[in-house]
């Protein structure tokens, strides 16, 4: 008896351990992948790295009632006739599953691949995955690192720059480079739309003389790369100073306009409610697609800057007196979705081998919550993109949102036929402290030169796979002495693998 009754506590034991360990840490965070640099920032970017990459890293999203959480609120739909007036504007039929409504089964399979002794600090092996026929081997190539390569140089010294990067890319097995066309309301192009950017020359608006993207195009293509033109579509500036838009910035003529141009605290944007600014950014997408022979447009994270009602309340008063019935929330997400498929339908509409891809936060309920990414439906539906790149900036003990189960959900996610599932990953974290990856994931990328590789490997199994994304070329090719030797192991360890 007092064996069977010992049976019984040991088997309760494990079952409130098992409960335990399967219960999720919600942290809901979100990346942006590409703001302004700090004072701070910007002296790190001197000496050629930035240990948090070019983004706000991860920056906590309040779990509050000013975010409609994805996993507790049902799908909201329009009335027929508000759906049949606006049949470009799909509201969510399905929400994607939240970390914390991962199903067991889920759950396992990330656990069955998942590489032992992941927590130690000794050198894990990359596992078998032998390289995808096609995969897109892409990196990343922002504004940040045009700051030392344009302003103030001439035409042959940015092209040798270029040139010399396109090359070490290409030597080393990449075949597809993301670089920015337009980081701001600006262009790092000829443009009858936007003004030069503040990045070529210092000043807003000034001709540097010679077209950076034309450059880029054609020596991308010499260096037998794929290039796709980078865009941040609603943000005007990383600065909440109107003064610095200048007269040829389209924002000009919207700054005291009804709310067309909103500042914030992180910044000014265009109201993504406007149908103006829709417009815009559509013709924008046009003029590259026309004017250069990029492979691919391609938008990152910058959506909606925030969750308050004020932002765009004139807008959503005027959509509810005439009968619209979406809640805030889903109205703005409606929004973004108009944006996202007028754009594929644009760009297709000139040159249907061109494609088009979104980059969202790894976080999936930020994402739908707080930047009104209507994802799922970018990827169930037809006339939305041809990939999404998520950028899952995460090592495998990250607390609230590790990498295997961030991958299963994206995975998961993607039904629509042809829409691939590119990876994005963090060459910026390799050899730093994760700050916000917990106590279990705080070290990871100081104590193991792999991770990269491992990711790769795994993502290689997922079922839409196509391919992953090195954010971002410096903290690859150009890290800081500090964290020089880690970046190196890493950098060969997935080299080996591809």
């Amino acid at each position: 008896m007092k064996r069977l009754f010992g049976i019984i506590i040991i088997m309760t034991i494990l079952v409130s351990m098992t409960a335990c360990a399967n219960s999720k840490i919600t942290e809901p965070d979100i990346i942006e992948h590409d703001a302004v640099l700090s004072s701070a920032e910007s002296s790190a970017a001197s000496s050629g790295y930035i240990s948090i990459g070019e983004q706000s890293e991860e920056s906590s999203v309040p779990e509050s009632s000013a975010f409609e959480s994805a996993s507790s609120k049902p799908p909201e739909s329009s009335s027929a006739a508000e759906s049949s007036a606006s049949s470009s504007k799909t509201e969510y039929s399905q929400k994607p599953q939240s970390q914390n409504d991962k199903s067991s089964s889920s759950s396992s399979a990330s656990q069955s691949s998942k590489p032992a002794d992941e927590s130690s600090s000794a050198e894990q092996k990359p596992q078998n995955a032998p390289a995808v026929s096609g995969e897109v081997r892409a990196v990343w190539i922002s504004y940040l690192e045009y700051q030392s390569m344009l302003t103030g140089k001439s035409e042959k010294e940015f092209k040798n720059s270029i040139k010399a990067m396109f090359t070490n890319l290409a030597n080393d097995g990449f075949n597809t480079v993301y670089v920015h066309a337009r980081s701001h309301s600006d262009a790092y192009y000829n443009s009858d739309i936007f003004p030069w950017s503040v990045y070529c020359t210092r000043t807003e608006g000034q001709n540097p003389g010679f077209d950076p993207l034309k450059i880029m195009v054609k020596e991308a293509h010499a260096a037998g790369l794929k290039i796709e033109a980078w865009i941040n579509p609603y943000r005007i500036s990383g600065k909440t100073d109107t003064n610095k838009i200048s007269k040829g910035n389209p924002a000009y003529k919207w700054l005291d306009t009804d709310k067309v141009v909103v500042v914030e605290k992180t910044g000014i944007f265009y109201n993504p409610a406007d149908e103006d600014v829709i417009d815009l950014v559509v013709r924008g997408v046009e003029e590259l697609v026309i004017n250069y022979a990029v492979d691919g447009i391609h938008f990152d994270d910058y959506f909606y800057p925030t969750t308050d009602e004020s932002f765009d309340s004139d807008y959503y008063k005027s959509y509810k007196s005439t009968g619209g019935r979406l809640s805030l929330a889903a109205w703005r997400r409606q929004n973004v979705n108009e944006l996202i498929s007028r754009v594929y339908s644009a760009m297709k509409s000139i040159n249907p081998d061109c494609v088009f891809g979104v980059s969202p936060t790894g976080n999936t309920n930020s994402n739908y919550s707080a930047l009104y990414c209507d994802v799922y439906t970018w990827v169930t539906s037809a006339g939305y993109v041809d990939y999404i790149c998520p950028q899952l900036y995460y090592g495998f003990n990250h607390k609230s949102l590790p990498y295997l189960t961030v991958l299963d959900e994206f995975d998961g996610m993607i039904t629509k036929s042809g829409v691939k599932l590119i990876i994005g990953l963090a060459a910026y974290k390799a050899g730093a402290e994760d700050t916000y990856a917990g106590s279990t994931g705080k070290l990871e990328w100081t104590q193991n030169s792999d991770i990269l590789s491992r990711e790769v490997a795994a993502a290689r199994r997922a079922k839409n796979y196509g391919g992953f994304a090195l954010y971002r070329y410096d903290s690859l090719y150009n890290p800081a002495k500090s964290v020089a030797e880690i970046v190196g192991k890493e950098k060969r360890n997935l080299l080996d693998i591809m």
